[in-house]
């Protein structure tokens, strides 16, 4: 027998790691063939992070390895592989996945990387299987193997003629159903808990340039049934599977998933699983998905409705190929939501190509004058190796300027298992500067923990109320006093982060802030960083924030409801609930209901949970895990 091993490595990540569901597909449909059963022998597969020697001294004379490559392990793969390679240079060494290069691509890829045998194209499946039937034989030709590229002797590629996608993904077998993950399951080697995914179509139909689920390769959309569908749910079921991500681009396009999210939430009704689930919604599709999300609202499995504008910027939206709704049907929308209760969070990039500082800073105020206060996600732009951001002809273009930093990701439970990898960043084009980008990242801080983590919006809300001072004006006036004052807490806040980008643009640093007193090399994103912060020094925030309202020259019993009233409806992890509170005005009428301000004295009951001074699990559960449906609200009585 031959020894297979697979590879589909992923973090630990608030001690869940995911099922290793791209090899599992892939190893799955090998297994239906008799002569791969007979000959070869699945001996390893990893899928989260270890150290490589003691990987190594466990296999036994593999024969072939396939890894499942992304963004997050990239360089994990090709050192452990480099080095399985050196010990066993006989083993073919296969690469495939989101970032593996299209053949398109591959031509320096082996020069790169002399250690890979072949790498995959497109969907693996078929074309693994075939990998293994040609190693069968006494002097393979890899060459005869479709939808790939071999490593030729002077590392040029040989890339051999395209392989037609699955015509059929539902008769695919599935490592849930098919026995695959039971024994993964009976025989993990680790303490931590699972996560599932779940994909009830391939394909996206639209071609935004920084996905490269928008290559033409994926337009057509394939489907699987609900049946198997349903069934696969019912493993994750059986096997307590709390947290469920599903894998679809645009999930509600279809009639049929709205009967798969009643099966959910039944099954959730039933057993209590699955518990949560993260969903990638259709894309301006609001009367499609609204009577889906209500049901994942109702029995609690959602956190909001995506709305993936990506840029407020007409030229920006042009440049990346992508067309949003128009302002106006973006208010219904929010409106249509909002009368149904349902929390929402919009999505937007930074860093796409013709951005500038102003139009980054436009679209936010934009979507705030359209009196959106939930959620709104501010990404970081990110470099897939298989999208036109990594296409010579697309980078000139727009004058894309790249750098290689740490990896862009947060909340990791290792981050020295991390420390070799790298992800792409834009951080710059023709219309965006390096410096640039520092500042429309210190924004984005600002609108994070300003905004969505609720430290500055109900001020800024109340001011446009009752003294008509716009978000730009109110935002742009507290950028600049942290600024001006240096030596405030917010100011050395300010600082703190600046500090943090610079070193994130040279590599020196992670991305993300620790904060030791929580938690020692534990990075959390930049604006819960700013919150833990806020909470340990509460009086010394709220007397900042006092100092910056004086030039409005709030009256002073108006300026201290309000700041009460701020401070209370922001959880804390120290304050005990419920709290009762005596005010003179009706600050929650003026906020929510658009009242007109009276002193006529009120009392209002703030109400949240209580986590007895836990930083660690308020700012996980409030601050990251609640940021979606606006968590950290009190409810106000």
């Amino acid at each position: 027998m031959k020894n297979v091993y697979l590879f589909e490595i992923c973090d630990v990540t608030a001690q869940q790691v995911k099922l290793p569901y791209s090899t599992g597909l892939i190893w799955g449909y090998c297994h239906l063939n008799e002569t791969i059963v007979e000959n070869y022998k699945l001996d390893g597969w990893f899928y989260y992070r270890e150290d490589m020697e003691e990987i190594i001294e466990r296999l036994d004379n593999p024969s072939v390895i396939g890894f499942s490559d992304f963004v997050w392990n990239t360089q994990y793969d090709h050192k452990i592989a480099k080095r399985i390679k050196e010990r066993y240079p006989n083993c073919v060494i296969v690469f495939g996945g989101q970032g593996t290069p299209k053949a398109d691509r591959v031509s320096n890829f082996f020069r790169e990387s002399p250690y890979v045998d072949i790498a995959v194209h497109g969907e693996g499946e078929v074309t693994f299987e075939d990998i293994l039937i040609e190693n069968l034989k006494e002097k393979p030709d890899f060459k005869n193997v479709l939808g790939c590229s071999i490593r030729n002797s002077d590392l040029s590629a040989h890339t051999t003629l395209p392989r037609p996608r699955i015509d059929d993904i539902d008769s695919m077998p599935s490592p849930y159903l098919d026995g695959l993950f039971d024994s993964l399951v009976e025989n993990k080697d680790h303490e931590y808990d699972f996560e599932g995914a779940i994909e009830t179509v391939r394909g996206c139909p639209y071609r935004c340039t920084f996905c490269d689920i928008g290559d033409l390769y994926f337009q057509k959309i394939k489907k699987q049934s609900n049946e198997k569908v349903f069934k696969e749910l019912d493993w994750l079921v059986e096997n307590s599977v709390e947290f469920l991500y599903n894998a679809d681009s645009n999930f509600g396009m279809f009639k049929e998933h709205k009967d798969i999210v009643k099966y959910m939430t039944d099954l959730k009704s039933k057993t209590g699983y699955p518990d949560n689930i993260r969903v990638d919604w259709a894309k301006a599709k609001a009367d499609k998905v609204i009577d889906l999300a209500k049901l994942l609202t109702d029995a609690n499995m959602m956190k909001g409705i995506t709305i993936a504008l990506q840029s407020m910027s007409p030229e920006v939206l042009g440049a990346v190929r992508r067309k949003n709704i128009d302002g106006g049907k973006l208010k219904l929308f929010f409106d249509l939501y909002k009368d149904e209760n349902l929390k929402t969070y919009i999505e937007l990039i930074l860093g796409l190509p013709k951005e500038t500082v102003k139009s980054f800073k436009d679209g936010i105020f934009e979507i705030l004058d359209l009196e959106y206060y939930d959620y709104i996600g501010v990404y970081p732009m990110t470099v897939l190796p298989n999208t036109p951001f990594a296409e010579p002809e697309y980078v000139k273009e727009y004058g894309i300027d790249v750098t290689e930093t740490l990896p862009a990701f947060f909340h990791h439970d290792y981050p020295q298992g991390m420390k070799d990898e790298t992800s792409l960043m834009v951080v710059g084009h023709k219309t965006l500067t390096r410096g640039e980008y520092i500042e429309m990242s210190m924004w984005r801080w600002l609108f994070m923990f300003g905004h969505n983590l609720g430290y500055l919006q109900y001020t800024a809300r109340f001011l446009k109320s009752t003294h008509k001072i716009e978000y730009r004006k109110f935002y742009e006036k507290f950028y600049t006093y942290m600024i001006d004052n240096p030596n405030t807490l917010v100011g050395r806040e300010y600082l703190a982060t600046m500090k943090r980008f610079k070193g994130i643009i040279k590599r020196t640093e992670y991305w993300g802030r620790s904060i030791d007193e929580v938690k020692k090399d534990y990075y959390w994103d930049f604006e819960e960083a700013t919150a833990l912060v806020f909470s340990m020094n509460e009086n010394e925030w709220y007397k900042d924030l006092s100092g910056f309202l004086k030039q409005f020259e709030l009256d002073k019993e108006v300026e201290d409801d309000i700041l009460n009233f701020q401070h209370l409806f922001v959880s804390n992890p120290f304050q005990t609930y419920p709290v009762k509170k005596e005010f003179n005005y009706n600050i929650k009428d003026v906020l929510f209901e658009n009242k007109t301000l009276k002193n006529s004295g009120y009392q209002y009951t703030f109400d949240n949970k209580n986590y007895n001074s836990d930083l660690k699990k308020w700012c996980k559960e409030m601050m990251w895990w609640g940021r979606r449906n606006m968590q950290h609200q009190s409810k106000v009585l």
